[in-house]
């Protein structure tokens, strides 16, 4: 079959919605039940989109957690963590795939970093409750702002066991995010034995410890510094349900 005689077969394979168009060049084969709305979610052809393009990934932030079982209302946007250069954003089917990069990404994904979930008609890769935890705090403005990442911490933490991090986490999370995680479980969310866990994981990394902003983008002039995670509190910080 020549190229001309290919891609009208596709054409009209799209418009009567047998098929439909993921990416300049990628096309999905859409099941029956799939066909009245004309594309699959994201979940079902990230993981071959993005084989497509060459990219190492994981579904991340909200969309991580909510696979967890900790999300308020299923996130509007579908997150994507890749390394750089980013993927540009796509709109399809009313639902926003968004890419986040991630420089540690551009040699792979550790496996211990990730877990391999089945889909309805494949799998993805999601970041593992550790590392969405953290990555929450790292791109919490992109995760609807710290107060709401600590609301989505609450009932993520039942998910997480930090009792056994693998090292490549220190890695893949700066200190300073892991700081923050370590403040907000202890003295946000009341949990000190699970940040005793986490604050033995910086130790044993042999991360420094500098001062770090509780976030980054506010003053901190004349602030109290938490002693034991160096965080200096330029926020009131309560979870979006307590507000």
């Amino acid at each position: 079959m020549g190229r001309d005689a290919l891609n009208a077969g596709l054409y009209r394979a799209c418009r009567s919605r047998l098929a439909a168009i993921a990416w300049q060049g990628f096309y999905l084969i859409l099941p029956p039940e799939y066909q009245a709305v004309g594309m699959l979610p994201p979940a079902e052809y990230i993981g071959k989109l993005m084989q497509f393009l060459g990219k190492p990934y994981c579904v991340a932030l909200l969309n991580a957690a909510a696979h967890y079982g900790a999300a308020h209302q299923r996130p509007m946007n579908f997150t994507v963590m890749t390394s750089h250069p980013l993927p540009r954003s796509t709109v399809k089917c009313h639902t926003r795939i968004d890419f986040v990069s991630k420089l540690e990404m551009l040699n792979g994904v550790p496996d211990e970093l990730v877990r391999t979930v089945k889909t309805q008609y494949g799998s993805m890769i999601v970041s593992s409750p550790e590392f969405t935890a953290c990555s929450l705090v790292q791109y919490a403005k992109a995760s609807g702002g710290l107060s709401h990442v600590v609301s989505v911490l609450r009932e993520l933490l039942e998910a997480c066991d930090f009792s056994h991090l693998p090292p490549v986490l220190a890695d893949f999370a700066p200190a300073s995010c892991l700081q923050r995680l370590g403040y907000i479980v202890e003295r946000v969310l009341d949990e000190p034995d699970t940040a005793h866990r986490l604050h033995r994981f910086l130790l044993a990394s042999a991360k420094p410890f500098r001062k770090a902003k509780l976030v980054p983008q506010l003053p901190a002039e004349h602030c109290h510094v938490d002693s034991t995670w160096k965080i200096i509190i330029n926020h009131n910080l309560t979870p979006d349900s307590d507000d």
